[in-house]
Order: C-alpha cells, then structure tokens, then sequence
C-alpha cells in the first residue's frame, strides 16, 4: 500500500527526471548545430549558418551578428535579411546597446528596450525600428578580447525566459570559435594568394630586366664586333654611326641600372631634396639638349621669363627626364612631343604632352606604382621597367610638387607640374633700382 510520502517522492521524482531528459536534448542539438556550423570555412555561410541553428534553438523575430571592425560594430548576417544601405552602418564600440556591449564584453538582456537610456528619446516615443521590445545581446569573445555581437529581438516585451538565454549562452562560443577560425582561415589564403602574387611578379620582373638589359647590350656587342672584325674596310663615317649608336645603347643601359639603384634607394628612404630657387627655363633647356637629335621629336614651348620656383635643380631634370622619356616610348612615329612651361597664379606649371594611345581611366593612379606596367607582359611593345613615373611621383611629393595626368579616352597624355614659386619670386624687391 502506498503511503502519502512515497507519492509525494514521485511527484518530485517526474519532473527532475524531465528536466534531465531536456537537458540531455538540448545538449545534443548544441553539438549537432556545432557541427554544422564547424563544417565549413567559410566566414559567411559560419555566419548564416549560425543565424539558422539559433533559430532552432530559440524563437525570435530578429538576430544579427556584427563584428568589429577598425573599432566599429558592422552587420556580417542578419535572419531576416536587411537592405544593402543598412548593411553599411557602423557603430562605435562603446555606442549604444550593441557598442555598450562590445566595449564590455558582458551580455545584456533589456526586456524592454523602450526603456533603456541609451535609445534615443525620438525612438522611445515612437518605438523602435521593426517593433523591437526585448532584446538579448552576447558578445562573441575570444582569447579575452571581443570580436564582435550576437543579438536577437522580439516584438514582445520579456519574451526571452532564462533557459533561452542560457542556450543562447551556451551556443555562443561555439559560434565565436567557428568564427574565428574562418577569419584566419581566409587571412591565411589572402597570405597564400599574395606570395603567389609576389612570386609571379618577381618572374615577371626578373624576365622584364633580362630584356630590358639584353636589348642595349646585344646592340653594344654587335655594332664593337662588327667595328673590331670589319675595322680596316670601314669608312669613317660608317664608324662614326657606329660609334654613336653603342654609345646611345650604352647610355640607355646606364639609365636603367640608374633607375634600378635609385628605386632601391627610394624603397629603403634614402631620398634627401633641397627646397632652393630653381629656373626651370634652364632645367628645361638642359633635358631638351639631352635629346638624340636625329630621332627626338621634343618641342619646347617657354613663356619667358619665368619666375624662380622652389625645388631642386638635379631633381627636377630627372623628374622632367622620366617624363620625357616615357612620352618618347610611348608616341608614334614622327609625332610630335610638347614641353611647355607657363605662370599661373603662385605657381609654374609645367607639361608634357604625347599623342600617344593614352592612358586608361582605371590606370592612371596605377601607373606611378613600382614596377607597374599598363601593357600585358606577353603583348608588351614598349620597353621599360615601369620605374620611371614611380620615381617621378616620389621626387615630386618630396619637393611639394603636385603631378596630375589627363588622358582623354580618343587618346594622348598630358603631365601637368605644378611648381610652388621661390619666396624671392613670390614678392617683390625692396630694392628701388
């Protein structure tokens, strides 16, 4: 027969034995929603897949998951998905409800969020967006240091129990771990991809010197062995065209180790520039010289007398020879090339202009880069090693000057240099003579 304490023992007995039950299922549906998010290494389907496994968890009319970013909260996933513009706000860290907790690392549960001081006044009067009242936000923690907010919302007020946000608590850091994991996962593949990029442009460069050094020095071995074995049947004259196109080869060759020394300078910061009064007249002048008479097609346009600018002689020919020399490479024969100079305002500006094929759009801030080549490396036509507008942009940016480019889509390109002038040509004298 029964007693009335036996009864009362299993009336206490069932529900612990329930609660065990439940217990043990929840624990099986967190490992088995671990598992499906740890399937992959992919930071977004982590993401989406973790939003999927919440919902089997706990029911909620929004979740989210935003990650920090140079210290702001960005929406990385949303259930249900949200706009392209809001995908775009960022939050501080320390910012409101999700920045708080951010910034904290402690989880928040506000059971009504109307209540909360951190809304805004305008949004507790008149509700928050998407009726939101309860809210639960978890912040996502690894190694100490928060990487981001999980967080979902109800319409209802106090919608969330205890035991939910227990399971929501329990289910996180499996989701931070998942997280994190993807995040190196794609770090590292970005380093991947980047050293095989690296190395490509290593052999692409290595094979561009090679050229670029063969070309002069198959020139220079040639004409002095055809000179050595042909010496005594030679005119002079043939010899003179000889001599002066292995000189020309010769000097071709020595810009190009020039160019390849200086860059390596520049790269290590071994870049010194005077800001003296410099006459650019007599810069331009000197590189118009230095052209191969028979075959330059330089003109010079000079609007005399032009005031002192402040810069530096030696750099500014090399400035105004690299952009020469580029314009040379890159024009038609027997088109012509212009150097001008002129005054505006407090400043000299100097061009340089091509009838080239031009420049794309989407390359004209590309091609001041180190080793930058705008023609593919297997279809190239022009020579160079993509060095020369690289020192032209470093040069100019030490001496203050402002270097712009405008190359319309029917084709040509023009340099525009933009000289400070020399403080003594900026006022003038007090001398009364």
């Amino acid at each position: 027969m029964r007693t009335m304490e036996s009864e009362n023992e299993d009336l206490v007995a069932l529900p612990a034995d329930r609660h065990l039950i439940d217990a043990e299922a929840e624990g099986q549906l967190l490992l088995e929603l671990a598992s499906s998010i740890s399937g992959t290494l992919d930071l977004q389907e982590v993401l989406d897949k973790s939003l999927a496994a919440l919902r089997r968890l706990i029911s909620f009319n929004g979740g989210a998951i935003q990650l920090i970013e140079d210290d702001h909260l960005v929406a990385a996933a949303t259930d249900p998905p949200i706009s392209d513009e809001a995908r775009t706000v960022r939050i501080p860290v320390g910012v409101g409800v999700s920045g708080s907790i951010a910034a904290s690392g402690v989880a928040e549960y506000l059971p009504d969020i109307l209540l909360d001081e951190r809304i805004p006044e305008h949004a507790r009067q008149h509700g928050v967006s998407g009726g939101v009242r309860s809210y639960f936000g978890v912040p996502l923690i690894m190694k100490g240091k928060p990487i981001g907010v999980l967080q979902v919302d109800s319409t209802r007020v106090d919608d969330f129990s205890a035991r939910e946000r227990a399971l929501v608590l329990a289910f996180t850091p499996t989701i931070t771990a998942a997280v994190q994991n993807a995040k190196l996962f794609e770090a590292e593949r970005n380093v991947a991809q980047q050293l095989l990029e690296a190395d490509q442009l290593k052999r692409d460069f290595i094979a561009v010197v090679s050229h670029e050094l063969r070309t002069p020095l198959t020139i220079m071995l040639g004409l002095s062995s055809t000179m050595v074995e042909f010496a005594g049947s030679l005119e002079p004259e043939q010899i003179r065209e000889y001599a002066g196109r292995a000189g020309s080869a010769s000097r071709r060759l020595q810009r190009l180790i020039d160019d390849l020394l200086f860059a390596a300078d520049l790269d290590r910061g071994f870049l010194s520039v005077r800001h003296v009064p410099v006459a650019l007249g007599d810069v331009i002048r000197e590189v118009a010289a230095e052209q191969e008479p028979a075959v330059s097609r330089l003109r010079v346009h000079l609007a005399e007398p032009l005031p002192l600018v402040r810069a530096d002689h030696e750099r500014v020919h090399q400035v105004l020879s690299n952009i020469v020399g580029n314009a040379e490479k890159f024009s038609p024969a027997g088109m012509p090339i212009d150097l001008g100079a002129r005054v505006d305002d407090d400043h000299v500006l100097v061009t340089v202009e091509d009838q080239g094929p031009g420049i794309p759009e989407r390359h004209q801030q590309e091609i001041f880069d180190l080793f930058f080549q705008a023609e593919d490396l297997n279809r190239r036509k022009s020579g160079g090693l993509g060095i020369g507008l690289y020192v032209v942009k470093r040069l100019c940016d030490a001496m203050g000057v402002t270097v712009t480019i405008d190359s319309p889509a029917d084709g040509g390109t023009r340099f525009t240099l933009q000289f400070p002038l020399a403080e003594s040509s900026r006022w003038p004298s007090n001398d009364p003579s």
